[in-house]
């Protein structure tokens, strides 16, 4: 039985990047990262079972629209349950890899990531998956947009300030979260 645990645990972090769900600071202090008092057109990347996706949902006017990325097909009854209770809000489920929704530039005003970064192949170059990713949140993230990522360990932030030419704007910690999380924050 332990084993068993053991096992989908280093699945769950293999695969998904986490232990658990999400917590509520943790999804607060992304969230309360976002100025909803304008339509906004947001990307989520990474719902999973959707704790920003609720959150997101919530907050966002009706003028506002929310594609949310999501790979795994496994997840959407739970994205879709978000959906048909929340029928005026413009939101679309995408199951398909990130970089198909970041082909417009200055398309959207909030990138908001939950993809384990540090799962991907470090930037060796250009072709590399996680240069391409990070290159196309710039690529499609407007002029003054902001691209909010979360990290369990300090890891990707030079990454992610060597694409967009500066530093980070904020790095957060969130200790009340398994595993405790890094929150950045990056404007465009």
């Amino acid at each position: 039985m332990a084993i068993n645990f053991y096992k989908k645990i280093r699945r769950n972090i293999n695969e998904d990047g986490l232990i658990v769900g999400s917590s509520g600071f943790l999804v607060s202090n992304m969230v309360g990262k976002i100025d909803f008092g304008q339509p906004l057109r947001i990307l989520e990347i990474g719902s999973g079972k959707g704790p920003f996706t609720k959150e997101l949902i919530r907050r966002m006017s009706t003028d506002s629209t929310l594609d949310v990325c999501e790979i795994k097909s496994e997840y959407n009854p739970w994205i879709e349950r978000l959906m048909k209770s929340n029928p005026s809000k413009k939101v679309k489920l995408h199951n398909s890899c990130v970089t198909e929704l970041l082909t417009t530039a200055n398309y959207y005003d909030v990138i908001i990531s939950s993809l384990p970064l540090k799962n991907f192949t470090r930037m060796n170059d250009q072709n590399a998956f996680l240069y391409r990713v990070i290159e196309g949140f710039k690529f499609a993230l407007s002029d003054g947009g902001i691209y909010l990522q979360y990290q369990y360990f300090k890891s990707n932030k030079s990454d992610i300030e060597a694409v967009f030419g500066k530093e980070m704007d904020k790095v957060d910690f969130v200790p009340l979260n398994i595993l405790p999380a890094f929150v950045y924050s990056m404007t465009k």
